[in-house]
């Protein structure tokens, strides 16, 4: 979920912006559109999920694994079986820390030891997804955690609404959020409109996915709105990591299946 933050946290969310760490050109002739839930609630792995299903797609699910099997805020989180159940059904579980805290808050070894603990629990689900992909919590980059990303993640997921096209951050890539706020929502049509007519890769990213959605949610009608309307302009429904194999921009191949 974002926040504003202090005045020094924006300021380093702003220098991770104008301080690339890899820079990529997206090309593609076929619009490519991913569907990305944060935390995450037990509404997006179930009905999200399933909306994505219907349409012939997969999602991406940044989790934390802290809020598993929990309740936050009154939100009931997914739960084990529900990991396992993702991933079973082919869908990609990427990383969003293991506690849930700003980047800035951590010195190095506690990031490094935050992000190795969730990666085992995120293994225990789903072995063979590694390398993984990674996105901010909060949405509050923090420049001196760049290099750790970049050594240990595919890429990294911000919350700059955008397309990906040429010279794309690998590791602050853009993304379009959902809420159930109007103004969020036409945003997101804006956006889709703009990856259909000039192809690119457009992220979408949310938290829970229900009739009556949090504040950070988004409503079940819209989702199926969106994907349904992705699908009728051709665009292909792709989870993070099958878009960046897509567009050949990894450097790691997974490992076998087994």
């Amino acid at each position: 979920m974002s926040s504003k933050g202090t005045l020094f946290e924006r300021i380093s969310n702003r220098l991770v912006r104008h301080i690339p760490t890899k820079r990529v050109n997206v090309q593609t002739r076929t619009p490519i559109v991913s569907f990305t839930f944060d935390d995450i609630p037990q509404t997006a792995s179930r009905a999200g999920a399933q909306i994505l299903e219907d349409a012939g797609g997969k999602g991406t699910f940044y989790i934390s694994a802290s809020f598993i099997d929990t309740v936050d805020n009154g939100e009931q989180m997914a739960t084990t079986a529900d990991c396992r159940e993702l991933a079973a059904r082919g869908h990609e579980l990427a990383c969003h820390t293991y506690s849930h805290r700003k980047l800035i808050s951590f010195s190095k070894q506690e990031l490094d030891n935050d992000l190795t603990r969730n990666g085992e629990v995120l293994s225990s689900f789903d072995q063979r997804q590694t390398p993984r992909n990674f996105s901010v919590p909060f949405g509050k980059a923090y420049l001196p955690s760049q290099p750790m990303l970049k050594r240990r993640f595919r890429s990294s997921r911000g919350i700059l609404p955008g397309v990906n096209r040429e010279n794309t951050d690998l590791y602050h890539l853009l993304a379009v959020e959902l809420r159930p706020d109007p103004h969020f929502l036409e945003t997101a049509d804006y956006w889709l409109n703009s990856a259909i007519e000039n192809p690119g890769w457009l992220i979408f990213f949310t938290h829970d996915v229900s009739d009556d959605p949090s504040f950070y949610g988004c409503p079940k009608e819209r989702l199926q709105s969106l994907v349904q309307r992705s699908v009728a302009a051709g665009c292909r429904i792709l989870t993070v990591d099958a878009a960046l194999e897509e567009l050949g921009l990894v450097e790691t191949k997974r490992a076998a299946k087994v």
